[in-house]
């Protein structure tokens, strides 16, 4: 039993090589039509999603990043974060921001489910994606970046990035645990 959307789901992966090909207007635009057609509890949409395409608000992104890094353990890709050449959101041209309403309990699940709407669709026109949540805590911290530059407002926060861009790898299926999920139901 296949269709369209079963094997996008089933073939989309998280992309860590991007090629610097930025994403075409119509293209970003219709991926975040899809974006505010997520649902979330009591249709309160409570994110605030930014786009950055500007490879110098990358840059300085990349760079908050950095130095908030330094001397912490952190896991992953962003252990490297003191490598030449680091990119917490892979290279990619264009990175998503989504902050949670810190009033909302459910704000954190809605944007999970706008993440999974956002790469599903990204992902159908060809597009790779990524969550970065690594670099959420970073740029949160940053007033002047998340503040000024992203204008997010205090009440809400930042709960991670999204790389996207067009693919430049072709990552492998990682082993899934089917064993996690079960069928429940009372027997007589």
């Amino acid at each position: 039993m296949e269709n369209s959307v079963i094997t996008n789901i089933l073939t989309r992966r998280s992309i860590r090589k991007y090629k610097q090909q930025q994403i075409p207007t119509e293209v970003l635009n219709r991926i975040l039509d899809c974006a505010v057609m997520s649902p979330s509890a009591l249709n309160k949409q409570p994110w605030q999603v930014r786009i950055i395409q500007d490879e110098k608000l990358l840059t300085d992104v990349n760079d908050t990043f950095i130095r908030w890094a330094k001397g912490k353990q952190l896991p992953g890709s962003a252990s490297r974060a003191q490598e030449e050449g680091f990119s917490v959101f892979h290279h990619a041209p264009t990175l998503i921001i989504v902050a949670a309403d810190k009033t909302n309990n459910y704000a954190p699940i809605d944007c999970g489910i706008l993440a999974q709407t956002i790469m599903t669709a990204a992902h159908s026109l060809g597009i790779g994606s990524c969550v970065i949540g690594s670099m959420a805590q970073a740029t949160d911290n940053d007033k002047h970046i998340k503040n000024d530059i992203l204008a997010i407002d205090d009440d809400h926060t930042v709960i991670f990035g999204i790389a996207l861009g067009y693919a430049d790898e072709t990552p492998i299926v990682k082993d899934r645990d089917r064993s996690k999920i079960r069928l429940i139901s009372y027997r007589q």
